[in-house]
């Protein structure tokens, strides 16, 4: 077979949200990261003939890096970032990003960086494109010295060297670890031979941006770097400058400046400098960070522009006040400087988990050439002896153009959302990680430190920020990550969230209320002319959460589509496709099965869903207009004459506790019934029609005897199982088995084995 690659011809810019509407959905969608595009539609058929393939990746998903210094860092289709710390320490760290390339560099890293630490190991979006999860490396020292490994313990090392060197005031100067030169990543193909090492900063000609303009870079420029003491800063200190009039014709994200000097060639124009600079303790550890900018012009025709970013000038801490006390957990600075043409010139930030302070330099006076934004984010939790656990996440701008000189945010009841927050887990003690990455309307990216804590749990979050705020969560459940949907912060609201709640089983992920209508989103079940995409969300909880794609524990999965008595397609290892079908309109089943291998989870670990519904040539639009569907010709391409396929999904409420258990007895189920995204938004006289009929199973011996509950109609889709639960099944675990059906006669029917866990006799 000849497989045609999805080209994606809508507008660009899409947000994550899109991206994971149909990317993570299918197991093979992330191998844009790992191993090139993943196939899409196959070329023109045969008349009359189906053909399939395996689901198009619109955009890469998630990939997760480890660091040379232990941290982890994720990294999301629309560059946003998480990052976890190595254990045993505080993830503070500089963000430098680049059009699509993003550096996070540890601040422990910040003096070696450029002389014996390779600017490339930090280049997240190039090892993330390479495959990479683990950096490897290859050292170059002198005769008789060895570095330590890569990961945790060579952060490790490296934070007690800056302890060592900080005592002595002269952090960055010598060697690393006795004798080591030099450090840079060892990248190799799948072949064994080298790949080109990721590039220090990004390349102007790569990934359709426009190529820099030097032919007038004759310049000189020098740019001096004062500490807090006045003079110049020993060590390496890496910083950004940028032409603010054209940035495509000078844009450095992480210029070295060597003991406090650097020097540039540049064009003629106005200019925009940022620095991020941290101190250390005796133990390596981060005492503070100051962040201090510059503006000036360089002339046409100059022969010498001195430049001084000076850190005495970064007088302003950056401090909250919350209603309830509530103690920094991390603090995030986006520094977002735009030239005159609004394109980004200088993107950066700063990001502390150890509660050191952050220092920075109020403007003098509004820039009046291109853009500036800084906000601010932070994460905070309530005091150790709080009755009930609670946290703040508050996202915070300043006026634009400028870095006001009053940095303490104060934060009312009135400027907050309340999310109770119920986080679930079938196996006790189950370690976790979360994290909010927040937005504001100019930012396309975010960034997060992820939070560790042990499930199941409760707690009361808080939500913030400035005008137009939104949001998504990250959830890291052992090796597992799930995502929500962006939404946006609604002040004044309280609203209930369960995080893995069970059953979880495959679905179709869905936009959030009132989710912006400028994002585009690619349907999951829908029909473009005679082009039927059906892609799922491999594993989702009952909140709509899904799973990312990478890493999977899906160990054996099968994907078939079938029409009357005709296999249109089956395969192993996939969980969607793109189907070219007869115009003709004609019922199709699609059946998935997935077994998952996971010793963090033990309940619905295998599933068997069987969709059936009917479907023919599509010539007119029911979903919504920033839509995009997959074409014949293999491309999305907007949604004109796409309709969404009237495929039912199950949604439940399970009466489980938050460990997944429910004890014998009386029992229930409430299950709602309604149609894949898109649907919802048909026009009236298509619309698919509510479900009418439903059925409840309970098996108590792994699917081998089922019992039928006693189901109740409760109106718009929604039914009431009840059962009684035999005591001698306590202890057990308990499966079920679903089956609804509309008017129309499209129906599901999902099976869910160890669905859930009859919880044992009290002794």
């Amino acid at each position: 077979m000849w497989y045609r690659r999805i080209r994606r011809t809508a507008a660009r810019g899409a947000g994550a949200r899109g991206a994971r509407a149909l990317a993570t959905g299918c197991a093979l969608a992330a191998l844009g990261l790992a191993a090139g595009p993943a196939p899409g539609a196959l070329a023109a058929p045969t008349e009359g003939t189906p053909t399939a393939a395996v689901s198009p990746a619109p955009d890469a998903t998630a990939h997760t890096v480890t660091l040379v210094t232990g941290e982890r860092v994720t990294l999301g289709a629309d560059g946003s970032v998480v990052v976890a710390p190595r254990p045993g320490a505080e993830a503070d760290y500089v963000t430098r990003r680049l059009d699509n390339d993003v550096f996070v560099i540890p601040l422990t890293a910040l003096p070696y960086l450029g002389r014996t630490l390779d600017p490339a190991l930090f280049n997240v979006s190039a090892l993330a494109e390479a495959g990479v999860t683990t950096t490897p490396v290859r050292v170059g020292s002198r005769e008789g010295t060895t570095a330590p490994r890569s990961g945790p313990a060579f952060g490790a090392a490296l934070a007690k060297q800056v302890g060592a060197e900080a005592a002595e005031g002269s952090v960055g100067d010598g060697p690393l670890f006795g004798g080591v030169t030099s450090v840079v990543p060892a990248v190799a193909t799948a072949d064994g031979r080298a790949a080109p090492r990721p590039p220090a900063r990004a390349d102007h000609t790569r990934r359709d941006h426009p190529v820099a303009d030097h032919t007038r870079a004759d310049h000189p420029v020098k740019v001096t770097v004062l500490g807090t003491d006045g003079k110049p800063l020993a060590g390496t200190t890496p910083f950004a400058l940028a032409n603010v009039d054209d940035a495509t014709r000078y844009r450095e994200p992480s210029l070295q400046a060597v003991d406090g000097e650097a020097k540039a060639e540049v064009p003629a124009g106005r200019y925009s400098a940022m620095v991020s600079a941290p101190t250390f303790d005796s133990a390596g550890e981060s005492t503070g960070i100051r962040m201090a900018t510059a503006e000036f012009t360089v002339p046409d025709g100059a022969t010498a522009t001195d430049v001084v970013l000076d850190l005495r000038k970064a007088t302003e801490r950056v401090t909250f006040s919350t209603p309830r006390p509530a103690e920094e957990h991390q603090l995030i600075l986006h520094y977002l400087r735009d030239d005159t043409k609004g394109e980004v010139a200088v993107n950066g930030g700063v990001g502390v988990s150890s509660g050191a302070p952050v220092y920075v330099q109020p403007s003098s006076r509004p820039v009046t050439t291109g853009d500036l934004r800084l906000n601010v984010y932070t994460h905070r939790k309530a005091p150790a002896d709080a009755a009930t656990p609670y946290s703040y996440d508050l996202k915070l701008a300043n006026p634009a153009g400028v870095i006001a000189k009053n940095q303490h945010y104060k934060v009312t009841g009135r400027q907050l959302a309340t999310v109770r927050t119920n986080y679930h887990s079938d196996t006790p003690g189950r370690a976790q990680e979360v994290a909010r990455l927040m937005y504001l309307p100019y930012e396309s990216s975010g960034e997060a430190l992820s939070e560790p804590f042990k499930t199941p749990a409760q707690r009361i979050e808080y939500v913030g920020g400035s005008p137009g705020a939104t949001y998504h969560d990250w959830l890291k459940a052992g090796e597992r990550r799930f995502v929500s949907e962006k939404q946006t912060v609604r002040p004044g609201r309280t609203t209930t969230v369960d995080w893995l709640r069970g059953p979880l089983a495959p679905g179709f992920t869905e936009p959030a209320r009132g989710a912006a209508a400028d994002e585009t989103w690619y349907c999951a079940a829908c029909r473009k002319g005679d082009a039927l995409t059906f892609s799922l969300a491999t594993v989702m909880d009952t909140a709509d959460h899904h799973a990312l794609a990478f890493p999977s524990d899906i160990t054996s999965s099968h994907f078939a589509v079938v029409s009357g008595d005709t296999t249109l397609y089956e395969g192993d290892g996939v969980s969607g496709g793109v189907l070219t079908v007869p115009p003709r309109n004609a019922p199709y089943t699609v059946v998935y099965d997935q077994t998952r291998t996971n010793g963090e989870f033990h309940q619905s670990l295998t599933t068997h869903t069987e969709w059936t519904f009917s479907s023919g040539h599509s010539g007119v639009q029911t979903v919504p207009d920033n839509w995009t569907c997959v074409s014949e010709a293999g491309e999305y391409d907007g949604p004109a004459e796409c309709s969404a396929l009237p495929v039912v999904v199950p949604h439940y409420r399970l009466d489980a506790a938050l460990d997944g258990t429910s004890p014998a007895g009386d029992d229930h189920l409430v299950v709602g019934f309604g149609h894949v995204p898109g649907v919802a938004a048909a026009p009236a006289v298509t619309a698919a029609p509510a479900v009418t009929r439903a059925r409840v199973e309970v098996s108590f011996d792994g699917g081998e005897r089922w019992t039928a509950a006693a189901v109740t109609a409760l109106g718009k889709g929604r039914f009431r199982a009840d059962w009684t639960t035999p005591d001698a099944a306590a202890g057990r675990d308990a499966s079920l088995r679903v089956t609804g059906r509309d008017a129309d006669g499209n129906s599901v029917t999902q099976t869910v084995k160890n669905a859930f866990t009859v919880a044992a006799a009290r002794g």
